[in-house]
């Protein structure tokens, strides 16, 4: 851990500006911690606190958002997003993300399966191609069509770097995969964004969507499995994703496909004073 650490210091993947901490009563002994992730521009992340048990007071957990809300408004982060699982949601954290200017978004379903006990039907409704080969004005336009009325939308105002924030890099230093859109009679229909970490096996759908025009004909399976097959076809060996509770279609998707869930979060957003 002490080897990673150091590595992503070095590299300059982790800033010990972004580590916000507390001590035991000696003062000698980090008690918790929070780190606040800068994945992208308009991507920002704050960890769920870790520390000894008992050490989540509401007092110490203010100090900890306190710091992470200054260090997103000091590198002028428009928002920063955080989940805290069920099982480590307390009264007193509630609290203290609501004093913290943190705004609840709402329930998740997490899921976490070895992409080996995965189907791998490779049979589909839909032609597929890349970013690539349809350009990035026509994969924005998609996002936005099919972000439409749907609880996984994806904010895609920003541009090509919304796209590059979730991804983890710029698209043409990726696998053209990464980013791919599905056509149904010659018409894009869907688009599936999807992550791996070849070095870890991490592999996640980042983004998938589907136009509102064509939703209720089973398409959602059809693309479901196709990201599946990309995270395998990239080198990925275990599958991260969630959805919203009330998401029902993908609840539905995950369970048909084997996904085995892992834990429920709440989500909450901090945003910048206009």
């Amino acid at each position: 851990m002490l080897e990673r650490l150091r590595c992503a210091i070095a590299e300059g993947r982790l800033h010990l500006d972004d580590i916000f901490v507390t001590f035991d009563p000696s003062g000698e002994r980090i008690s918790a911690s929070v780190r606040v992730c800068v994945l992208g521009k308009d991507f920002v992340v704050l960890t769920e606190w870790r520390g000894d048990e008992g050490a989540g007071t509401y007092e110490a957990l203010s100090k900890l958002l306190s710091g992470a809300t200054a260090r997103a408004a000091e590198i002028e982060a428009p928002k920063m997003g955080t989940r805290v699982s069920l099982d480590g949601m307390t009264d007193a954290y509630r609290r203290a993300l609501q004093d913290a200017g943190f705004v609840f978004q709402g329930r998740r379903v997490e899921y976490r399966t070895p992409i080996s006990e995965l189907p791998d039907d490779r049979t589909s409704q839909l032609t597929w191609t890349t970013m690539a080969d349809v350009g990035e004005k026509a994969v924005l336009d998609l996002i936005r069509e099919a972000s439409t009325d749907s609880p996984d939308g994806m904010d895609v105002e920003a541009g090509v770097s919304a796209i590059e924030d979730v991804l983890g890099g710029s698209y043409n230093t990726l696998d053209p995969r990464a980013v791919e859109v599905g056509c149904l009679d010659s018409r894009a229909v869907a688009v599936l964004l999807t992550r791996v970490d070849v070095e870890s096996g991490w592999a996640g759908i980042q983004f998938l969507g589907i136009v509102p025009e064509v939703r209720g004909r089973g398409l959602g399976t059809d693309v479901h499995l196709h990201g599946i097959a990309t995270m395998r076809d990239l080198g990925g060996t275990v599958y991260y994703d969630g959805t919203g509770e009330t998401n029902a279609p993908m609840l539905r998707l995950f369970d048909k496909h084997g996904c085995i869930e892992h834990s429920r979060m709440e989500e909450w957003e901090w945003r910048a004073s206009m």
